[in-house]
């Protein structure tokens, strides 16, 4: 990579993160454009190199989360069982909101937001590929397609979050979501439903 390409993704990450921070302060709406430039240390015109709007910051906000999945969960998922996969992608999946903050997942959970319902996003792809390998191994219930596990496993996290959400942050996100996902995995076993 050349210094240049380096500066261009240092830019970005830059514009984002000052993006984060001021909606964790201020909330979405109430943000500039001119606002995250300034944060940034950037012209108005870099973030538009980067972004074609505010609505783009929160794309990027799903995209990593899908590059975190496929890549640094993917590797501490090694070695697991399958509850102790869906435990663990499940606590990583808290952290990684707890890390966006309140004001910016409370922006995110929305049912404006179209992100969650996107077709083929390797973090979907990573919990399918958990629950495929589950059933293969025994360990999880066949009656049920794992596309369809995914989205019930994911309708409780996103609930978990929401509740979160609700309450601006003032349980342990993760411990929760723990308990819950290890509270639920009876419920798609194969010792509890043969």
């Amino acid at each position: 990579m050349t210094n240049r390409q380096q500066q261009a993704i240092d830019t970005k990450n830059r514009i984002y993160a000052a993006s984060i921070e001021l909606m964790e302060h201020k909330g979405f709406e109430n943000i500039t454009i001119a606002e995250i430039s300034k944060k940034a240390h950037v012209s108005v015109g870099a973030f538009y190199h980067y972004f074609t709007s505010k609505n783009d910051i929160l794309a990027e906000v799903f995209k990593k989360a899908d590059d975190f999945f496929s890549t640094a969960v993917v590797k501490k998922l090694e070695g697991q069982t399958t509850k102790e996969k869906i435990v663990t992608f499940f606590s990583e999946y808290a952290k990684f909101n707890n890390g966006n903050g309140v004001a910016t997942t409370k922006h995110l959970f929305n049912p404006e937001v179209k992100f969650f319902i996107k077709k083929n996003r390797p973090m979907h792809a990573v919990l399918r590929d958990i629950l495929r390998e589950g059933q293969d191994k025994g360990e999880v219930r066949t009656d049920i397609t794992p596309e369809e596990l995914e989205r019930h496993l994911f309708v409780l996290g996103w609930g978990t979050i929401f509740e979160w959400n609700l309450f601006n942050g003032k349980f342990d996100l993760d411990e929760t979501m723990k308990k819950r996902m290890a509270l639920i995995f009876p419920a798609i076993s194969v010792t509890q439903n043969g």
